[in-house]
């Protein structure tokens, strides 16, 4: 019985594509099928609106359009992907903007002797004689000894399968490779100077795979991109609901970042003229529910109360388990729970923090809001559910780091937005959502409750800059405020909701980090620094963290951005021993703190949802002249 299929053309800014459907189909299901990149923050479950298309042919419109789409988007036949049913063949127009998210791959770099676990040594054995019968094994271990101080060697047997045509191929001159005191490769001649590691970052958002030579240190090249596993949802939550709702999900999103890896690591060894099998070590980081996908375990229950994941520990895999198909031993930093994974211990690490006195923070904010007040002597760490704003997943116009976000906003300049790439806006990131609120309360536009200002309250404080207020609208039952028209006209702003999203994020920060210095009984003197990590965390205005209160005031000074602290340090425990032994020993014996369980994280959150005017408008006449039309 012939099939009837329907086609679906998906039209994308660098081509097009023809997919087959059956009748019935939700389109973001043949969207996915046919691996075509779109961003699907919630997975598809009606709550973000933001995996939108338009179609060329009518089409009915679901529910969960009608909830987030305009009447004019509906009208020129915008609609969801995922409450689209594929009734009769459709021509869909897609952005695929996320491929071009700025992706943050340099962090700050400490100077340290540099004492691998992978060493390679050349060796020149004297050739075995009647007088001097001892097996290959052991005249090379005796060598190891007498030479380098090395005693129970070890060996993988498919290198002693190999060994006996090894060293007589160059005449007993050849290179051994011991991992720790493991022998795991020999080959002929010396290839001291092959010796390559990889540090990879797996983020929720992006990733970032750094080749390193092993001989000297060096960063030879790094290469990022967008974590495909986004199409599946932007945050940890909706990709452990993916593979709880779908029986196949957690083997797709394992299949998908192991792919993802597999072709960075040819393409890195390919630019660089390489032999991948000369990669000895891989040392991964990511949050644990990252870990977990990874490595193809079921990360049901770090969703369910009481959170539990299937390990934290630091571990060591062979890389055909997790399906890899380069040789490396894979190395996985340990992490601390369920929500302050491997990519916040190895931030902690290359922070400098468990080398001091002193007590210092680090704060991550990405998907979710990471942190930990640590010194040498100990580390205690919690998490908050506050990356969504700052993702800009739960923000009406919120986009991740891509060309054309919005990033900063300046409301005492005539062009009071820059984007990434000055390109056409198309939407606001964190950066840009963290200014948009302190720029509304610098100028009154929003009072200390994050109620906007309205036609009904008492004359505008700030008169020179009324004109501001023009700027403030109401469209469908909600008050916004409007930043910026794209390309197409249409209006990108900044609405009540969203700034009761942010409200709610930097509350969470703001109570977690009092929490933590509570704990210890110290007050935010006693801190010697507060290192920002993160692409967000890199990128945003500190001025406008602490004006609208998600950093305590009492830091000013004391910040420090750090940039992708997760990379720099898992190339420290890849690159050193002394450091590997470090933080595996501190982790073991930090402490997590569950804010849900404190008493005082409620009353800290509350005070933390206020806002006070902490900077002041800037005056006229020191800034440009300001446009007073509404856009």
């Amino acid at each position: 019985m012939k099939e009837n299929k329907i086609n679906v053309k998906i039209i994308l800014e660098d081509g097009e594509k023809v997919c087959k459907a059956n009748i019935g189909d939700n389109l973001l299901d043949v969207i996915r099928k046919n691996n075509i990149d779109f961003d699907t923050p919630c997975n598809g479950n009606g709550s973000c609106g933001k995996c939108r298309c338009r179609l060329r042919e009518n089409t009915e419109i679901g529910v969960s359009s009608k909830k987030h789409l305009s009447e004019a988007e509906l009208n020129s036949g915008v609609r969801l992907a995922c409450d689209t049913k594929v009734m009769n063949d459709l021509t869909v127009e897609l952005s695929n903007k996320i491929k071009d998210m700025t992706v943050l791959i340099s962090g700050v770099e400490k100077e340290f002797k540099i004492n691998p676990s992978i060493k390679k040594h050349y060796i020149v054995l004297e050739k075995p004689t009647l007088d001097d019968q001892r097996d290959d094994l052991m005249r090379i271990k005796d060598f190891l000894k007498e030479s380098f101080n090395l005693e129970n060697i070890d060996i993988d047997l498919n290198i002693l399968r190999k060994i006996t045509k090894a060293i007589r191929k160059d005449d007993y001159k050849f290179t051994i490779t011991l991992f720790d005191n493991k022998i795991i490769d020999i080959e002929p001649s010396d290839t001291t100077k092959d010796n390559y590691g990889l540090a990879i970052d797996i983020g929720t958002t992006t990733i970032a795979v750094y080749l390193m030579s092993l001989y000297d240190g060096r960063q030879i090249d790094v290469i990022s991109e967008v974590n495909n596993q986004r199409n599946y949802g932007a945050d940890v939550i909706s990709r452990i609901n993916y593979t709880i709702e779908n029986s196949d999900g957690l083997k797709k999103l394992k299949a998908s970042i192991v792919s993802q890896i597999n072709d960075i690591v040819k393409n890195i060894g390919k630019r660089n003229n390489i032999n991948i099998d000369n990669i000895y070590d891989t040392v991964i980081v990511g949050n644990t529910t990252m870990i977990h996908l990874l490595l193809g375990i079921d990360p049901e229950y770090i969703a369910k109360a009481p959170y539990i994941s299937g390990f934290t520990e630091a571990m060591n895999f062979s890389p055909k388990d997790i399906g890899f198909s380069f040789k490396s031993n894979i190395s996985i930093m340990p992490g601390v729970s369920s929500y302050v994974g491997s990519d916040i211990t190895a931030g902690i690490l290359s922070s400098g923090m468990l080398e001091s006195e002193k007590y210092s923070l680090l704060l991550d904010l990405g998907t979710n809001g990471e942190m930990a007040l640590g010194n040498k002597d100990e580390v205690i760490t919690c998490s908050t559910a506050a990356g969504p704003a700052f993702e800009g997943a739960n923000i009406k116009y919120g986009v991740g780091g891509i060309l054309g976000a919005i990033s900063e906003i300046d409301l005492s300049k005539k062009n009071k937005i820059k984007t990434i790439g000055n390109k056409p806006p198309c939407g606001v990131c964190g950066s840009g959502v963290l200014d948009a609120v302190s720029e509304m309360i610098k100028y009154s536009l929003i009072d200390e409750t994050g109620r906007m200002f309205d036609e009904e309250d008492d004359d505008f404080e700030f008169e020179e800059y009324e004109y501001l207020t023009k700027d403030l609208v109401e469209i469908d039952g909600m008050k916004q405020y409007i930043l910026a028209k794209d390309q197409n006209g249409d209006i990108i702003s900044f609405t009540q909701k969203d700034i009761r999203e942010v409200q709610l994020a930097k509350a969470a920060i703001n109570a977690g980090i009092q929490i933590l210095v509570k704990e210890k009984n110290l007050d935010f003197n006693d801190i010697e620094c507060l290192y920002l990590g993160g692409g967000f965390g890199n990128y945003m205005n500190v001025k406008s963290s602490l004006q609208i209160g998600m950093i305590p005031l009492e830091l000013d000074g004391k910040i420090k951005s750090i940039g992708n602290c997760a990379g720099s340090g898992a190339k420290m425990y890849l690159l050193s021993k002394e450091y590997r032994n470090l933080i595996v020993n501190k982790i073991n014996t930090s402490k997590y703190i569950e804010l849900s369980n404190r008493k005082e994280f409620q009353e800290y959150f509350v005070n933390g949802m206020m806002m006070e005017r902490i900077y002041e408008p800037a005056q006229k006449s020191q800034t440009e002249e300001a446009a007073v039309s509404s856009i």
